[in-house]
């Protein structure tokens, strides 16, 4: 993993409140998401360490998921950050997706850490970007690299998103989002029986509901008229195989991706590129549908030569969440989250 330098501006702008972290000093990383839990040991003088992963199902709560952990080590550290699918705020957090909740100072007491440091998974993930190599991505679109603002979007279990600002500069920091849960606003007219169905099932619809392993279940019902969702993995064998309606889901998935990032990306004047990740692209593999992406991308109206600029990347490493902690708990990045400590706890935005 490249590694993870801190500029004097950084130093000086009070990124933590214990400081960065010191080399030697073993923290727990982990990222928590709606279906798996992945943790691993990391030290800032060495890499990230074996990444362990299990279903999240397997747990009760978190504590026992960082305890299944904690029991594949030598010794128990005494630092952790975890990334975790939710919004982090306030003291008392609940999982969007998964029925986990917890006050952040008695998780830290009952894991016996000395500092607990949580972030959202997307603010952890895109923290990262700057620590992908050429490698780490494929290009989906070379567009016009240049600095500036960067925009990360992932549909897994949920749809998650963030943005990292004024990346490579002094002041780079990562701006939380939870853009997943607004209104769906596509405005195709072939759109209107798919909106009508979503309505049927949850009255509100929001991106999240189709752009989301769940979502491609939905997508591939509208295709079929069936009334029970096939889970994303069945879906994806589907489109491998060449199955008419579930290549036809994908297809809608990859336009409907491409719409929303197109927006977010004139939102968040994200010029230096989106990065899109999450667990339902991997699943899909060749079956993203790169041209129906990239048409939805830049169809917007009197913006769109300026879209067509923008370059597009699809991220194939699977550590981004962890080379992301490393970098906000070294000092690196700027990242919105909550810092437990014995001394008490400290909430930045």
């Amino acid at each position: 993993m490249p590694g993870f330098n801190r500029t004097g501006a950084e130093a000086a702008s009070g990124v933590s409140a214990s400081g960065p972290a010191e080399p030697g000093t073993a923290w727990t990383f982990a990222d928590i998401g709606g279906t798996n839990a992945r943790f691993a040991r990391w030290q800032a003088d060495s890499d990230t360490g074996p990444i362990g992963r299990w279903p999240a199902d397997d747990f009760a709560s978190l504590p026992d998921a960082v305890d299944a952990f904690e029991r594949t080590q030598p010794l128990r550290a005494r630092r952790a950050a975890l990334a975790i699918a939710l919004q982090v705020r306030g003291m008392r957090l609940r999982m969007t997706n998964r029925p986990w909740s917890f006050d952040v100072d008695e998780l830290r007491s009952a894991l016996g850490l000395d500092e607990l440091r949580l972030v959202n998974d997307f603010v952890a993930a895109a923290a990262g970007l700057p620590a992908l190599g050429e490698d780490d991505a494929e290009v989906l679109r070379e567009g016009a690299p240049g600095a500036g603002h960067r925009l990360l979007i992932g549909p897994g279990t949920g749809l998650g998103a963030a943005a990292l600002l004024d990346a490579g500069g002094a002041l780079e920091r990562v701006l939380a989002s939870e853009a997943g849960h607004m209104g769906f606003a596509g405005h195709d007219p072939a759109l209107e029986s798919l909106r009508g169905a979503v309505r049927a099932r949850w009255t509100r619809v929001s991106w999240e509901r189709l752009l989301s392993g769940e979502g491609l279940g939905v997508l591939h019902a509208w295709q079929t008229g069936a009334g029970d969702l096939l889970p994303a993995p069945r879906i994806s064998a589907l489109v491998a195989a060449g199955d008419h309606a579930a290549v036809e889901a994908a297809r809608w998935f990859s336009r409907l991706l491409g719409a929303f990032a197109g927006d977010l990306c004139l939102a968040f004047g994200a010029g230096g590129g989106v990065w899109l990740t999450g667990g339902v692209l991997d699943g899909l593999g060749a079956g993203f549908d790169r041209a129906a992406f990239l048409e939805a991308f830049d169809d917007k109206g009197r913006y769109a030569a300026r879209q067509r600029e923008v370059p597009v990347r699809r991220v194939l490493a699977g550590d981004l969440a962890f080379r992301g902690l490393a970098r906000i708990v070294s000092g690196a990045c700027r990242a919105p989250g909550i810092v437990a400590t014995a001394q008490g706890l400290d909430e930045r935005s």
